[in-house]
């Protein structure tokens, strides 16, 4: 056919011209880095709650409830995501499923406490960056929906986790109209809920890890060479939370057990958030990510968890402590104020 010119290919072992040669060799990396960047595309989700505090509550417990809260709030908005991302590619999924596997692959870049003063009411705010990388979520809840051990442990643990939060919001409202004798009860009832819910997150951490670890996933491999000293140390903070969690049998028995030979590589233990020693008469301080301390990069959602340094098994049954009032801090608002101005740390 006339005008039109045919060029052959060059043979396997024959060489190209060097012009050629470097026009192929950029077409290629030009498609391998789109293809990388489709395949893993990075989601940032920002989430924040908060708690408007009353004499009843503590200070503490007004940072855990609104960290809950922040942290539903980034799990629900993770989930409607990937949701979407696995229904286009063909992947039978629920959402429930999708809250159940992912708590424990999403990263937390930002942590951020504000306390401010709304009407003579404190209002303590936690907001949260959160980011997934679609491409290891996906591959991640492949892998722990092939896990049976680390599968039926953490369907176990979100079941709970859901009962336990719906007794948490009964425990809201039943603290609103209890009498003044029965307040310092029921608030220690509601820290207990707030503790199981606090030490489940954990445990799903540890198995998440655990499966992911075992099944050679890199990216988490990566995020802090996690070994099983790792777990154990989860395991241990879990046991502090709530030392008659039932599901510790079954956590302990496998991970501490089956994982000891699974995973050989030492590495230190990683930090577990706790609040640092604060400037008396200041308002608690959440802890940042990275955490004081801290070895690694960012936590996952089941990794923020606002402890005090003085929750101890002494303190736990201290009765004071149980009922801290918050009165004289909503008499004196400016102490939030106060707080925000010394300690820029909270904002």
């Amino acid at each position: 056919m006339q005008g039109r010119r045919t060029r052959r290919l060059p043979l396997s072992g024959s060489r190209p011209s060097s012009r050629w040669g470097v026009a192929w060799t950029l077409v290629f990396l030009a498609a391998s880095a789109a293809a990388s960047s489709v395949s893993a595309e990075i989601k940032t989700v920002a989430a924040s709650g908060e708690h408007r505090m009353d004499e009843r509550d503590t200070k503490e417990d007004a940072i855990r409830l609104a960290t809950e809260s922040a942290k539903r709030n980034a799990l629900e908005q993770v989930a409607t995501y990937v949701e979407s991302v696995t229904a286009t590619k063909g992947m039978d999924l629920t959402k429930d499923e999708i809250r159940t596997y992912t708590a424990g692959v999403v990263l937390v870049r930002e942590q951020r406490l504000t306390i401010s003063v709304d009407g003579g009411t404190v209002v303590v705010k936690v907001d949260l960056l959160a980011e997934i990388n679609t491409e290891d979520v996906i591959e991640a809840i492949e892998i722990l929906r092939k896990n049976e051990d680390a599968r039926v442990q953490l369907a176990a643990l979100k079941q709970e986790t859901d009962r336990l939060r719906q007794e948490l919001d009964r425990a809201n409202r039943a603290l609103v109209d209890a009498p003044m004798a029965d307040r310092a009860g029921s608030a220690a009832r509601r820290r207990e809920i707030l503790y199981r819910v606090q030490s489940n997150a954990i445990l799903s951490q540890a198995w998440t890890d655990w499966a992911l670890v075992l099944s050679g996933l890199s990216s988490v491999v990566s995020r802090e060479g996690i070994n099983t000293a790792h777990w154990l140390h989860l395991l241990q903070a879990a046991r502090e939370f709530y030392p008659d969690n039932p599901h510790m049998g079954a956590a302990e028995s496998k991970l501490a057990g089956n994982g000891r030979q699974s995973v050989s590589q030492p590495s230190p233990a990683p930090f577990i958030p706790v609040i640092p020693a604060r400037k008396s008469g200041l308002m608690p301080r959440h802890e940042l990510v990275p955490g004081p301390g801290s070895q690694g990069g960012a936590r996952t959602l089941n990794e923020i968890v606002y402890r005090s340094p003085e929750r101890a098994t002494s303190r736990a049954n201290d009765s004071s402590v149980q009922s801290e009032p918050r009165s004289r801090l909503s008499a004196e608002p400016d102490r939030a104020e106060k707080a925000l101005e010394e300690d820029p740390e909270v904002r």
